[in-house]
């Protein structure tokens, strides 16, 4: 799997050239799990209890080699297509790689999203084939082989179903977005289609039971989790898609609070029949210059009771004021995001191109207005 954000770290980490990999503590439950479930295969082949507990582990193990090589598919993909690669996170439900979109297009990431189960099934035909032609191989041997490439060719298939959060429901993101030129609908259409997956996985694990056959507990319980996993992750790629459909439409003119000007010493009391005058709903506080020092916080105003306004001045309910954050009010969408990013505050001025104060853009109505909550 995909991602365009910086995994995160814990447990064991190395580095395969200049690409970081990280196994936090759920890999190992993983690796655990994989070996659990392949238990009695192998111990059908074993000579000993200690040597099928031996093999199952072997086989964990080795399996979350190929979830690596399938995670490498996906970062080398992703460089090739200019695209730099932040690392490959391992975890207890398989692995994601993480990467920078430099260079966006929707057949650069179908590429890198279908690259990973295209790996994994081709890796699971070589260990078919490789066992198919081995006659004299150790009978333990053949089995472990034999597994390993059943594993890959099932994974390769499940990842390449056509729904998010799977590789397969990216391809299809892709896909939406290269013929509607809109990347947003891609991802909703894949995401509604992770939910259809997410449920059809689970009555696939279901089969026994809805055909009256043998019931096994695990099988349920697993395939329960995996289907609650990608439904989740459904959910969270429409959640996405609905505030990346929200960023066209943002603008720092339209978000910013129309604001007055103030001296420091300014009473409360004054500055807010100032505002009240101007029909503004914030305050900057500016020094002798006429330079933008601080904007006063709407809570703290609030909690000066009214009486004691007259002798409180705005600079004490006011916060300091990033110099560098002062945006155009010509700003919007992506481009208004990555201005914001540039220089990370709570609070920025916002001026018109010839320098004149527009108002006072507030981090938390920009964030409002993505989630489609806006309050102001």
């Amino acid at each position: 799997m995909v991602s365009d954000t910086q995994g995160g770290s814990g447990g064991l980490s190395f580095r395969l050239g200049s690409i970081p990999v990280s196994m936090p503590w759920s890999a190992a439950l993983g690796i655990g799990l994989v070996a659990f479930l392949w238990l009695d295969t192998f111990q059908r082949y074993a000579s000993t209890d200690t040597e099928g507990y031996l093999l199952a582990g072997a086989f964990a193990l080795l399996f979350y080699v190929s979830i690596l090589v399938h995670e490498l598919a996906h970062a080398w993909v992703a460089r090739a297509s200019g695209n730099p690669v932040h690392g490959i996170t391992l975890w207890g439900l398989g692995g994601y790689t993480s990467f920078e979109r430099r260079r966006s297009t929707p057949w650069r990431e179908g590429l890198i999203a279908a690259a990973g189960p295209a790996i994994t099934i081709v890796l699971g035909l070589v260990l078919r084939a490789v066992a198919d032609s081995a006659d004299s191989l150790d009978i333990r041997l053949w089995v472990l082989i034999s597994a390993l490439a059943v594993s890959n060719i099932y994974l390769g298939i499940f990842n390449a179903l056509p729904g998010l959060p799977l590789d397969g429901g990216a391809v299809v993101r892709c896909l939406i977005w290269g013929v509607t030129k809109d990347e947003a609908k891609g991802t909703v259409v894949a995401a509604w289609s992770g939910r259809i997956v997410a449920v059809l996985a689970f009555l696939w694990f279901l089969r026994p039971v809805l055909s009256g056959g043998k019931v096994v507990v695990g099988g349920i319980v697993l395939g329960a989790f995996i289907s609650a996993w990608m439904f989740s992750g459904a959910n969270a790629a429409l959640k996405s898609a609905r505030v990346t459909g929200r960023i066209p439409g943002i603008s720092a003119r339209s978000l910013a609070r129309r604001s007055v000007a103030v001296g420091a010493d300014v009473p409360l009391s004054e500055a807010l029949r100032q505002a009240q005058e101007a029909q503004a709903t914030g305050l900057v506080v500016v020094d002798a210059a006429g330079r933008p020092t601080a904007v006063a916080q709407q809570a703290a105003v609030a909690a000066v009771p009214v009486e004691r306004r007259p002798w409180v001045p705005v600079s004490s309910v006011s916060a300091a004021l990033d110099p560098r954050a002062a945006l155009s009010a010509d700003l919007s969408g992506m481009e208004l995001l990555q201005a914001m990013q540039q220089v990370p505050a709570s609070h920025y001025l916002v001026v018109e191109p010839g320098g004149a104060l527009v108002g006072v853009l507030v981090t938390a109505d920009v964030e409002s207005a993505l989630s489609g909550s806006q309050q102001r």
